[in-house]
């Protein structure tokens, strides 16, 4: 417990009674003297944790403490009533403290309102005459916050402090009548006849026989701050050790805290680490800065350490520019800190140069978004203000910039995220099963014949070798997303190669996800045809199940059934493809971009928030014929060659320590001479390139060790989808509530919370593994509400 130092005692001229927070065997005992202690009914004990002070809880329900009616309480002259604590619910006429009664038209009460605009104090009395007198400050509360409330009459004028300032100054109600008194109890949280129970706490409670001062009333709420504002000292190693342990906030600050300095508010988080402020904001746009924000509407209060403030600190933010407005809402309540962002789209906005004139729209967009659910359906959403470009290569190898922007009037697009406090911070891990990271192979179909393929396999063509399935992919029981073409072309060689679709045919077999590349190697303009696309779309379908599809064929701006052409405009019907995709089964599709892997081997820039926000999203800009829109993902890429330059045991080991996600894009069955003697070596017989065989060997060990998950394109998406779908709530201290909203189960659902923990889901053990500080546990989650509980180890 810390006091304040220098601050004189409470003012004892004129004190009828006086309790603190203590209950002593269902008794608060008179500290006044004058042995008018109060009598308790199903009341409890509680403590401050951030102070240590005690308080009386009052459940709102036939709970309450009396004091019994005597001539010193029996007031009917001036008066002052102090109340100490907080209202954890408000209700329509609660009452605080009261000595009062309806029917007879007498005495007085502390009351409050349940109106979400009219959360103040009201005080009222009866006069002599039976004529009711009431006030209602002008100071709005906050539920569960801690106030010093004083009202005083003194015969003429009532007033009404919180925390020491006068509500009354501008409208001071002139009563001038005596008061009239009665022979009921004095009674906390409730009210004999005509006021209602209230859910409250007590930290203390005066009652004067006269009018108190206003510099009165500053003495005693400066003496009592000590209760649930704690001293503060400047040095924060002192502080830590005095008053809250070792962390990086005070721990009744929870996860999280507000900082606000002039026009500006920041969030920070338990390592004192900004995660976004006026000039950085928490929704950061992809590559843009945005300085112009301005704090429209902020709520400082709560308690207050050094320049951050605790639970019940709000603010907005806006901004206007880039043909758009947004909205950054941020709010710390008593258990979580919500974050809310939104965007509204001011004007219709195309922006397109092409060096072959395409009608329609463009279908790209890309940038950072948080998951949020609608219904079933997952949304990651974005919001560029940047306009987007790919770059390709028309017929003379010149390069040309598709530059889009497409967004719509009036449309609005929003994203959230809500944080406990209080309790451990859960992160959802990014990959299922006590898997630390994810990567899957992209790997695209240029120029494969039945040997480049089965080397990759294998390592080795030849099925007589002694070799022979011990190395490759297969080898090493690995499996990949592999594209691959329908018709032979001069792009590679396809399904009607009978030896290429034998080893596809093993791959499948093997797990593998085999996907078109588009369904043809030569990919121009015109061809392939809607007519080509719909003859081979069912093979795959019916063949590999595929539900996937990696695109093909935008080289010099061609107009093709290509996603980044027109296969998904419907205003080209000679080339729209959408409807095809969704009758033969396809819910995802490459977004035709790279994360360089100079910046590091995840795709995704997951933060502390989780599931990957920026591998996969949904598409707004093309819905399926039941208006749910296309899944998207991205990948990583490294220029030919230099593959295995950046993939190696130790990135590798770097990008799964810190939870990584790796759609690796690549071309390792390429057998011409952009990759030649890179992957595997021609000859009689092939063979594969051992450094690369051995990184295999290595994923395939630490998939085997629990370390790697090795899942297809869409295995991942599947999964992401339902984790998406899956909300935690704090709900008590190391409680927490897990709502599975899919109509499946989510088979290996994974979290982490930093510490050392044993957890239960609805009282039963679940696994755990520790990485570094982090201790990883999963269940397989059924749909429905869950009880999930940590204890510390």
């Amino acid at each position: 417990m810390l006091a304040f130092p220098g601050v004189a005692s409470p003012v004892t001229n004129g004190l009828v009674a006086s309790y603190n927070g203590n209950i002593t065997d269902n008794v608060l005992l008179d500290e006044s003297g004058n042995h008018n202690n109060g009598y308790l009914i199903n009341a409890t004990q509680g403590m401050l944790l951030s102070t240590g002070a005690n308080y009386v809880s009052f459940s709102g329900s036939n709970s309450q403490a009396n004091i019994l009616n005597n001539a010193n309480t029996n007031i009917t002259s001036e008066i002052s009533i102090e109340f100490i604590g907080s209202i954890n619910e408000f209700s329509s006429y609660g009452a605080i403290v009261s000595k009062y009664s309806d029917e007879e038209g007498t005495g007085w009460y502390l009351s409050c309102r349940s109106d979400p605009s009219l959360k103040k104090i009201v005080f009222g009395l009866y006069d002599s005459d039976g004529v009711l007198h009431h006030f209602r400050s002008d100071i709005p509360l906050v539920a569960g916050q801690v106030y010093d409330i004083v009202a005083t009459y003194d015969g003429n004028i009532a007033h009404v402090y919180v925390n020491g300032v006068d509500s009354s100054t501008d409208n001071s109600p002139i009563w001038a009548a005596s008061m009239s008194g009665n022979n009921y109890n004095t009674s906390i949280a409730y009210a004999e006849n005509g006021l209602n129970y209230l859910n409250c706490n007590m930290l203390a409670f005066r009652l004067y026989d006269r009018a108190l001062t206003s510099s009165e009333v500053q003495q005693n709420y400066q003496n009592d701050r000590w209760r649930y504002v704690p001293e503060l000292p400047s040095d924060i190693v002192d502080l830590k050790k005095k008053a809250y342990g070792d962390g990086g906030l005070p721990r009744y600050m929870g996860s999280h805290a507000m900082s606000q300095s002039g026009s500006g508010v920041s969030v920070v988080d338990s390592n004192m680490s900004s995660l976004g402020s006026v000039s950085t904001p928490y929704y950061q746009d992809n590559g843009s800065e945005e300085t112009n924000y301005v704090l429209s509407d902020f709520l400082i209060s709560g308690v207050k350490w050094k320049n951050y403030y605790a639970p019940g600190s709000s603010a907005s933010l806006s901004f206007s520019g880039n043909n758009r407005n947004r909205l950054e809402d941020i709010n710390l309540t008593n258990n979580s800190l919500h974050l809310l962002n939104s965007v509204t789209y001011t004007a219709d906005s195309l922006v397109r140069k092409d060096a072959v004139p395409v009608t329609g729209n463009a279908f790209q967009f890309y940038g950072d978004g948080l998951n949020t659910i609608s219904e079933d359906t997952v949304q990651a959403y974005t919001d560029n203000g940047e306009i987007q470009s790919d770059c390709i290569l028309d017929s003379s190898g010149a390069a040309i910039y598709n530059y889009y922007q497409n967004r719509t009037s009036g449309t609005t697009r929003s994203n959230s995220v809500e944080l406990s406090l209080f309790s451990p911070q859960l992160t959802p891990m990014p990959c299922p099963s006590g898997y630390f990271g994810s990567l899957s192979f992209a790997i695209h179909a240029d120029a494969q014949d039945p040997d480049s393929l089965k080397t990759m396999m294998y390592g080795t063509n030849d099925v007589n070798n002694s070799t022979y399935g011990t190395k490759g992919y297969i080898g090493h029981g690995l499996i990949c997303t592999w594209a691959a073409f329908a018709a032979s072309s001069g792009g590679g060689v396809g399904f009607d190669n009978a030896s290429f679709k034998s080893v596809l045919d093993d791959m499948q077999e093997e797990g593998f996800e085999i996907i078109p590349h588009n369904v043809i190697g030569s990919a121009g303009e015109g061809n392939p045809t809607r007519e080509t696309t719909g003859y081979y779309l069912p093979l795959y379908s019916s063949s590999y199940s595929s539900k996937n599809w990696i695109d093909h064929g935008l080289n010099g701006g061609n107009r093709n059934t290509g996603l980044k052409s027109l296969g998904l405009d419907k205003n080209s019907p000679q080339y729209y493809i959408g409807d095809l995709m969704r009758e033969y089964g396809f819910q995802y599709a490459w977004a035709y971009q790279d994360v360089p892997v100079r910046n590091g081997l995840s795709t995704s820039r997951i933060q502390s928030l989780g599931l990957p926000y920026d591998v996969v999203w949904t598409n707004t800009n093309f819905t399926w014929d039941n208006g749910t829109p296309m899944y998207e993902w991205t990948s990583t890429w490294a220029p030919d060659k230099t593959a295995l330059d950046y993939f190696n045991k130790e990135t590798l080991q770097t990008m799964v320590n810190s939870y990584g996600v790796c759609f690796w894009h690549d071309y390792t069955a390429q057998n011409d001479a952009t990759f030649e003697d890179y992957y595997f070596t021609k000859g009689n017989p092939y063979s594969i390139n051992e450094t690369y065989d051995n990184l295999l060997l290595n994923i395939s060990e630490q998939n085997a060790a629990g370390r790697i998950w090795n899942p297809t394109v869409s295995q991942y998406i599947d999964y992401w989808r339902a984790a998406c779908n899956v909300e935690c709530k704090c709900t008590g201290q190391d409680t927490y509530t897990l709502i599975n909203h899919n109509s499946d189960p989510v088979p290996g659902y994974a979290m982490r919370v930093t510490g050392s923990y044993t957890v239960k889901i609805d009282g039963n053990d679940l696994t755990t593994k520790k990485n570094g500080n982090d201790t990883v546990f999963w269940m397989d989650l059924s749909p429905g509400t869950h009880l999930l509980t940590l204890a510390r180890i």
